[in-house]
């Protein structure tokens, strides 16, 4: 489904009323029903937060800050000229999808419109400027990626593994960091090519702090946000993601971050799968490190070298299989919610 922004006749919220009312899609209500919410002339606008400060809650977002935010994306990536081509395959659930829609309409983009899936190029063709992806796509559409000029990709952390495959694909692709309270993108850094980065790099109007537990505090025009993201500041416009507070496990008196651990062990598990590293309650330890791994069990070997020394209090001593996290691949998954029916 084609959305064209830069078409001369005006859109308006009752167009994509009559455009929601007649469409049986969901996903394509759901995109229609956002841009009448977006044209209907009240300031705010309700969202669900994804987790990224606190327990996952609805909020207001002021359009006019969604609208500041979407063009100093625009004018990094240097897409702020005419006939743009998008390729939009997140639900609008996404601040992400949120955000690209908004930029669609302020710079008056064409964009081609998919019903958000794990692979979502698997029968398309045409090239588009942008998109916005989560790793889980952009690993399953490697193959037609040269098709896109720039790649947005975020949601969750991108595994060693895949970064690799990025290096040997023309397209442009960043590494974003963002969240519905900052109304998406507040830093990028990109992960292929020439001139590639390890850390993130912030927007211009946005300041940087970290707090006593070295989580990152985000400072722009209209607000500030305390995350519970464990950050390594590099300067005060650059840090390197390191991984979330609320997943810190102490094990034997030993603090470990779960995501330090995940990225170590990444390549030695199928990428399709999705796993993560946890603890459930010990007698002795307090909490004992486990891996949780989503679908039927299988076979892998991960080397005893990567847990030799210090490091072997990092090792799981159990691993789970667990048949599914979400319903739908796209989908955070709660760690937390998966434990405690371990446990």
């Amino acid at each position: 489904m084609w959305i064209d922004f830069s078409y001369k006749k005006k859109l308006t919220f009752s167009y994509f009323l009559r455009k929601k009312k007649k469409e049986k899609s969901y996903w394509k209500k759901d995109i229609f029903s956002f841009l009448e919410n977006w044209y209907d002339n009240k300031p705010m606008l309700s969202s669900l937060t994804s987790g990224s400060t606190g327990v996952p809650k609805i909020i207001s977002l002021h359009k006019e800050h969604m609208y500041e935010r979407a063009i100093k994306t625009v004018e990094f990536l240097k897409l702020n000229q005419k006939g743009v081509r998008g390729l939009l395959c997140l639900s609008t659930d996404f601040i992400a999808a949120k955000m690209f829609l908004v930029r669609a309409i302020i710079f008056k983009w064409k964009i081609y419109c998919v019903p958000p899936s794990s692979n979502p190029l698997k029968n398309i063709q045409k090239y588009f400027d942008i998109t916005s992806m989560v790793p889980i796509q952009v690993f399953f559409s490697l193959e037609k990626l040269r098709n896109i000029k720039i790649v947005l990709i975020g949601g969750c952390s991108i595994s060693n593994f895949l970064k690799k495959k990025l290096q040997n694909v023309s397209t442009i692709c960043y590494a974003t960091y963002g969240m519905t309270e900052t109304l998406g993108h507040i830093a990028i850094k990109k992960i292929n090519g020439s001139n590639k980065s390890i850390f993130y790099k912030s927007f211009q109007d946005v300041h940087l702090s970290v707090d006593h537990r070295n989580c990152l505090g985000i400072s722009y025009p209209y607000s500030f946000i305390q995350t519970n993201d464990i950050v390594h500041m590099i300067s005060q416009k650059t840090f390197i993601w390191i991984g979330r507070y609320d997943n810190v496990i102490n094990s034997g008196g030993i603090k470990i971050i779960p995501e330090l651990i995940e990225k170590k062990i990444s390549c030695f598990i199928p990428y399709e799968k999705r796993f993560f590293i946890s603890s459930i309650p010990d007698k002795i330890l307090g909490e004992k490190i486990i891996l949780v791994i989503e679908g039927k069990p299988f076979s892998f070997h991960i080397p005893n070298y990567l847990f030799s020394g210090k490091k072997k209090f990092y090792k799981p001593k159990n691993i789970f299989f667990i048949s599914h996290f979400t319903d739908n691949l796209l989908d955070k998954f709660r760690r937390k919610e998966i434990i405690k029916k371990l446990i």
